[in-house]
């Protein structure tokens, strides 16, 4: 009986703590989902008011420009187009920290998306980059997944349009592909581009890390492969490369088989 009771008692104490436990680890997560409301509220508060006084800036500088071109020397001029290049790389980034925000807030039941729809309207926004670097898009059936629709359409957005940017010199060929892996649709974009360091492959995600500092050759915020990483999260999918420098890079990202 003395073992019996000792077992006992060493059993409701572990349960005690094991209690304790699961309660210290739910108001942790509790917190957790606080903390992340708060930093998605407070970003897009921040985006959202920003907005206001750079379109007004950008409103003064348009002005200034229109009125007193003909009172400026080439300096003058100069500065404020450099003062207006700034206004404009400003709301692209607070336009991409607004979309980025925005992604947290996931609804609860996917569409049925079709990929080929969506893409085609994505080339559609690209076409006057298309036709004039020569661009050769090749693209194999692409499947009907459950989705946001308007997600999957930044995803090709940033995709495909990162594919035509660092083209290098040769004209972009862009394969598109797809295939079912472990119950997953594989979804692969690949380019002949520049491509990009091993080094690099995990940095490119984080928001606003730019490879690239050329700003006026190749424009962007840093944003957008950090966007298509959280939006391969937000369909419990993940999205990697494989890239060789001067020979190209290829994007994939993983979506579940759903029914």
């Amino acid at each position: 009986m003395g073992v019996t009771t000792q077992l006992n008692t060493e059993i409701e104490f572990l349960q005690t703590e094991l209690e304790k436990k699961s309660k210290e680890e739910e108001i942790l997560r509790n917190r957790l989902e606080e903390i992340k409301k708060e930093m998605n509220q407070f970003t897009y508060i921040v985006s959202h008011d920003l907005q206001a006084p750079l379109r007004t800036i950008t409103g003064f500088l348009e002005l200034l420009n229109k009125r007193y071109s003909d009172k400026l020397d080439a300096s003058g001029m100069q500065f404020i187009d450099m003062a207006v290049k700034g206004a404009t790389k400003m709301k692209s980034l607070v336009f991409d920290l607004l979309e980025y925000s925005r992604l947290n807030n996931r609804v609860e039941g996917f569409d049925v998306v079709d990929l080929n729809e969506v893409l085609n309207e994505t080339k559609i926004k690209y076409e006057t980059i298309i036709e004039k670097t020569g661009a050769v898009i090749k693209v194999n059936e692409l499947p009907l997944v459950l989705a946001d629709r308007t997600q999957m359409g930044h995803m090709f957005h940033h995709l495909l349009g990162n594919a035509l940017k660092f083209r290098g010199e040769r004209t972009p060929e862009i394969n598109i592909t797809s295939r079912k892996e472990n119950n997953c649709w594989i979804i692969g974009v690949q380019d002949n581009g520049m491509g990009i360091e091993e080094s690099f492959f995990e940095k490119i995600f984080i928001v606003f890390r730019r490879l690239n500092n050329d700003e006026e050759k190749y424009p962007g915020t840093g944003i957008g492969l950090a966007i298509c990483k959280k939006i391969a999260e937000l369909h419990d999918g993940k999205i990697w490369l494989k890239s060789e420098v001067n020979k190209g890079t290829a994007f994939y990202f993983s979506l579940p088989v759903k029914n």
